[in-house]
């Protein structure tokens, strides 16, 4: 029989077991805790500030709980529903500050869409060097996007794209939040708006994807923006379909007949319908009778404009003039200072010898330089100014007009609406992505359809808290922290001395 031993050695790798699984249990503990935290619904955000900034509007979360509503049913089934791919190329200072802030609101938008299940909005980060594949699938089903975009939402078919200059306000402030959540309204809406594209008279090609005639980006854009995109032969259709949120014009070579004019300026008028017309410069519409109901007026001329600071340098028109009311249109080249680029242009404005109208309202919205003019003859060599016959600048290349009465079927809310520009270049495949071009082709789909949501959520500031001290500052805050540590520390080691030596 071994002899009994009066020391601990034989505790001591009991004990050492004990601590090493103890400091197992305290990491795995925290790993756990942390996990559950990643977990939108796990996790609780209490923002405690007096104006609270750090928390989303009341608008964008209703707006998240009613796309909740709306997404799929099922377990897992609603899991990356709509996915946010913050794109990382712009590696700039200013890129990576804004993404950063960008980074910070998605993260309260998800948690707010998993409060009521699990979160059916995910983040995602995709640039050249992270997630490549991820950028190029986008790509390829909704289109590529432009330069300097920032993030892009997608809910299945549908996209939006938004890039670092939309993201800036004037004053710089931060306008993620107004953008996300019109954003969020715009790809989970459930029903498609249809968009029926007149064909019969020489117009761009729906699907054509040719430089020039083709439209294929622009119906490829409306898509993604939930439209469904339809052609529409007024020859042979009696009337303008009923399920018609709006109707476009791409630029006619031949000119509609008194039986489709009719056709247009009933669904205009007597049922408050929606029309976008794209008229180029020595082309007969035969649209007079209906721009005529609406006070807008395009005479055949084409504009001459000799400033070269609006010329670019292949030798398009750069058109940076607005109006200085504004105008939902106009709003989105203003904000980002952007141009309307095209060839060939005609007037557009409002007609001056229009009776008048007091359900009417009639917007001119882009104009050229004042020493631009609009030519009525162009067979003429030199070509040049005539105060008796040409229109003088500055010209008026873009008019609006709404009807501020009646109730269209199924919406309430104002008339019917017609947008006229002069010029199909914008909608074009060769010039749709040049400056502003996409963008007001876009806004001008929502505005007619309904589609603006009018989201004005206020800005926020770009800028970070921060500390500013001096060394000696910071020396003297790490002894504050520190003494406290060191004097247990130093009363922990004299207590355990006191005990070996006793």
């Amino acid at each position: 029989m071994a002899p009994i031993r009066d020391d601990f050695s034989a505790v001591r790798p009991i004990r050492r077991l004990n601590r090493f699984t103890q400091a197992l249990l305290a990491i795995a503990l925290a790993l756990f805790v942390n996990y559950l935290g990643s977990l939108p619904e796990f996790r609780f955000r209490q923002d405690i500030t007096s104006d609270r900034r750090h928390s989303l509007a009341p608008e964008s979360i209703e707006t998240v709980r009613s796309a909740g509503r709306r997404s799929p049913v099922g377990l897992g089934l609603n899991k990356g529903w709509v996915k946010a791919v913050v794109v990382t190329s712009d590696n700039s200072e200013v890129a990576q500050a804004l993404r950063n802030k960008l980074l910070k609101l998605l993260d309260a938008y998800v948690l707010e869409s998993g409060k009521q299940g699990p979160a059916w909005l995910s983040i995602e980060l995709a640039g050249l060097d992270r997630n490549a594949p991820l950028l190029s699938e986008i790509a390829a089903r909704h289109g590529p996007p432009e330069a300097g975009a920032a993030l892009i939402l997608t809910c299945g078919a549908r996209a939006k794209y938004i890039n670092y200059r939309e993201l800036l306000t004037a004053n710089a402030g931060f306008r993620g939040e107004e953008l996300i959540t019109s954003a969020l309204i715009e790809v989970t809406e459930e029903k498609p708006a249809i968009c029926y594209v007149t064909r019969g008279h020489g117009e761009l090609g729906v699907d054509d994807a040719s430089p020039v005639r083709g439209m294929s980006q622009f119906s490829r854009q409306l898509r993604s923006r939930n439209f469904e995109v339809k052609t529409l032969d007024l020859a042979i259709s009696a009337e303008v379909p009923r399920d018609a949120a709006m109707v476009l014009i791409p630029g006619p070579l031949t000119p509609f007949s008194p039986a489709e004019s009719g056709r247009l300026r009933s669904y205009l008028y007597e049922r408050n319908g929606r029309v976008l017309a794209l008229l180029d410069p020595g082309r007969e519409h035969g649209l007079e009778p209906v721009l005529t109901d609406w006070a807008i007026f395009s005479p055949d001329a084409e504009l001459q404009e000799p400033d070269p600071s609006r010329r670019t340098t292949d030798g398009d028109i750069a058109l940076r003039r607005l109006d200085e009311k504004p105008h939902p249109l106009t709003k989105v080249l203003k904000d980002q200072d952007l141009p309307l680029i095209a060839s060939r242009l005609r007037p557009a404005r409002f007609d001056e010898g229009s009776a008048p109208d007091s359900t009417l309202g009639v917007w001119q919205l882009i104009f050229s330089s004042d020493a631009a003019w609009g030519e009525t003859d162009l067979t003429r060599r030199p070509v040049k100014f005539d105060p008796a016959r040409d229109q003088p600048g500055p010209v008026c290349l873009a008019a609006a007009a709404e009807r501020a009465t009646g109730i269209r079927k199924g919406i309430g809310g104002a008339g019917g609406r017609l947008v006229v520009v002069g010029t199909s270049d914008i909608a074009a495949n060769a010039r749709l992505n040049r400056g502003g071009n996409r963008a007001f082709m876009t806004q001008c789909a929502a505005w007619l359809s309904d589609r603006d949501r009018a989201i004005s959520l206020p800005s926020r500031s770009v800028g970070e808290y921060q500390v500013n001290a001096t060394a000696s500052d910071f020396w003297s805050l790490a002894l504050r922290f520190i003494s406290v540590p060191l004097l247990v520390l130093a009363l922990g080691l004299a207590v355990s001395v006191w005990r070996r030596r006793s």
